[in-house]
């Protein structure tokens, strides 16, 4: 159905249209048809008001309406014809507002992006408002800079663009990644888009330079060292129980789109998705999320009522955690942090709180537990308590067994108690969003942020409505409002009071740079400690990608120069790695002339992320033949560069390149 193509009547007017001619005709019809009307009406109207106020005069107002005074009429027949006026002007106002609302409707409903942009745009059309954009980011700033980088490109050297171009490539250069710019947009600004084309063109450029004066080390060593003054992206999935498959539509979205980043942190229930895009190649992760992940089961079945009781008394928790241990089992194939990154590239971060009162949380990954099995870091970290009993961490040893990564330490004295196992829980409890531990980390600057946690999701939707229906001063109220409550909760922390845990929970961070929330109803909120049948998941993974979809540009905007970074990486990595591999190849044959290319810089432990096999976000194919296109007709080392390594080198990306056995 499509409402830009009904045919429109023109409104037709009746009697006389302007205000003289209509003061006169309602003159006429007053003193003609309503004489008798206006007589007995002259006569009751006096007395009426001297009963009222006695023998006084009548009030200029009051005189003003008689009947006999023109000026008064003419003062009525105005009113009447403004009132007239703003009614025909409604008409059009109410039919652009339900052609909105259909749009909006159409946009919650959608079942395909496709659908979704094509009432979006529909509805772009149908909004007259439009922003500011200058008073929103610095536009004769960023204006400037497409300019100087577009008459560099005039430049014969390629270290004068580079010159260029470090001064300020930076994420949020010119405020560009400013959250208002890009809200309610389907698309970034006309200059936004212009210089980032610019950048990326400039880069390619770079990359693909074959000049004596710059070599391919050089080059690979300016990519390295920009991409981490420009920062990397995080994806980070909160807590939520069983709302956490609006997750899997995020994760699916970003997917699609080829913007899923290659460092994923998750607690509670986000872990359980953070583990499987941290342990899965890119097919068999676009495999589970169209046809298994439906089927997914976390909780057992509570049984009778004595059954509940025991395992309260026993066990301290409703559930059992063992149905979650043996899907999470299935799933992920008794991995290792360090074993899921070496095989995905992706860095897999999973938050877990001590059940000790003093010691704080952890944000275990590939650099801080690389021995630690994924599936024991998910239990502890979706052990809510009175949900699930807190867990031990399990990890493996140096002949592959799954021991306890923190076995008790006792020195076997006969008075001495043995030390107890040390257990973790729901991370989500003080580490939700484990930003700081990232940045120290991983070096991420920008955030994508799910949220879906049940205490958190209804207040952020309610502080989007207040936006919406508010206006942008009513925004801030509702943020003074958020920022006043974390400071009340960090002060009751402070003052030795958490409150049960609940000061903990409300005075995290909440949002990122970029956050996706969950618009859950009342049914799914009293359906959270059950399992989801299919249709209720489906629905969950919908919200998930309709909510995406909307910030689709804003991510597009904000890592568009950082992907094309990592493209330019991978590209001179894989580069590198087919030149070294044609040398070894004829030294092999007796070429002892053989030059043998030197060190490069040691590169840091955080550039490992960019895998010399991992593409991240990128289409293997593509790069695949970019790399087959420099060294064409060596079919054995093509066909080298397709296969997944399975060690990981120390970071210092030196002359030895370990290759799949």
């Amino acid at each position: 159905m499509d409402i830009a193509n009904e045919a429109t009547v023109d409104a037709s007017s009746i009697g006389p249209s302007t205000i003289v001619g209509r003061t006169i005709a309602l003159r006429v019809l007053l003193c003609g048809s309503l004489r008798r009307l206006r007589r007995h009406l002259a006569r009751l109207l006096p007395v009426a008001l001297r009963r009222l106020r006695g023998d006084a005069k009548l009030p200029p107002l009051v005189a003003w309406l008689r009947p006999r005074h023109a000026l008064g009429i003419l003062a009525l027949v105005s009113l009447a014809a403004f009132a007239l006026r703003r009614f025909a002007n409604e008409r059009p106002r109410t039919e652009s507002a339900n052609r909105r609302k259909f749009w909006r409707d159409a946009m919650g409903n959608a079942s395909t992006f496709e659908e979704w942009l094509h009432a979006a745009k529909m509805l772009d059309e149908e909004t007259t408002t439009k922003k500011n954009e200058g008073d929103l980011y610095e536009e004769e700033f960023i204006r400037s800079k497409l300019q100087e980088l577009r008459h560099r490109r005039q430049q014969v050297s390629p270290r004068d663009i580079i010159c260029g171009m470090r001064a300020d490539l930076i994420r949020n250069v010119g405020n560009m990644c400013n959250p208002e710019l890009h809200r309610g947009r389907l698309q970034a600004p006309t200059l936004i888009k212009e210089y980032i084309d610019e950048v990326s063109t400039r880069l390619k450029l770079v990359c693909d330079s074959d000049s004596e004066e710059w070599p391919l080390d050089e080059r690979l060593a300016f990519m390295h060292e920009t991409r981490h003054a420009f920062g990397r992206t995080a994806l980070l999935l909160s807590g939520g129980a069983s709302l956490g498959a609006f997750h899997a539509g995020v994760v699916k979205t970003l997917a699609e789109h080829k913007l899923l980043p290659g460092i994923i942190a998750g607690s509670s229930v986000g872990s359980v998705m953070c583990a499987v895009v941290g342990t899965m190649s890119p097919p068999k992760l676009e495999s589970f999320l169209e046809e298994s992940w439906y089927s997914l089961q976390f909780f057992d079945r509570l049984g009778g009522i004595f059954a509940v009781v025991n395992r309260i008394v026993t066990r301290g928790a409703v559930h059992d955690i063992r149905q979650l241990q043996k899907l999470l089992r299935h799933l992920t194939s008794d991995l290792t942090f360090q074993e899921a990154y070496d095989m995905t590239g992706r860095a897999l971060c999973i938050t877990v709180c001590s059940a000790r009162k003093h010691e704080p949380p952890r944000c275990l990954n590939y650099l801080t537990s690389p021995h630690v099995v994924v599936w024991s870091a998910v239990t502890a970290s979706c052990a809510f308590p009175g949900l699930f009993e807190a867990q031990e961490l399990m990890a493996k040893d140096r002949l592959g067994e799954i021991v306890p990564y923190h076995a008790p330490f006792s020195l076997g004295s006969e008075g001495q108690p043995e030390a107890s196992a040390r257990r973790w829980r729901d991370g989500s409890l003080e580490s939700d969003l484990p930003m700081i531990q990232l940045q120290e980390l991983f070096n991420v600057n920008h955030f994508i942020v799910s949220q879906a946690n049940p205490h958190i999701a209804p207040l952020l939707r309610l502080k989007e409505i207040v936006r919406v229906y508010g206006g942008n001063f009513a925004a801030k109220l509702a943020r003074l409002a958020e920022m006043e409550l974390k400071h009340r909760c960090n002060q009751f922390l402070e003052l030795g009071f958490p409150l049960g845990g609940v000061a903990k929970l409300f005075a995290q961070d909440w949002e990122g740079d970029v956050t996706v929330v969950m618009p859950a109803t009342i049914s799914q909120y009293l359906k959270i400690v059950q399992n989801p049948s299919c249709l209720e998941l489906q629905m969950a993974a919908n919200q998930g990608r309709r909510c995406t979809w909307e910030k689709l540009p804003a991510m597009k905007a904000n890592c568009a120069i950082e992907l094309a970074l990592d493209e330019c990486i991978v590209l001179l990595n894989r580069e590198r790695r087919l030149k070294r591999y044609a040398e070894r190849a004829s030294a092999s044959q007796g070429h002892t002339d053989s030059v043998r290319l030197g060190a490069s810089r040691r590169i840091p432990s955080w550039n490992c992320i960019a895998r010399e096999n991992s593409a991240g976000p990128l289409d293997e194919d593509v790069l695949a033949d970019a790399a087959a296109s420099i060294h064409q007709g060596t079919a054995t080392v093509g066909r080298l560069s397709h296969r997944p390594r399975q060690s990981m080198h120390d970071g210092s990306d030196g002359d030895e390149d370990s290759f799949g056995e």
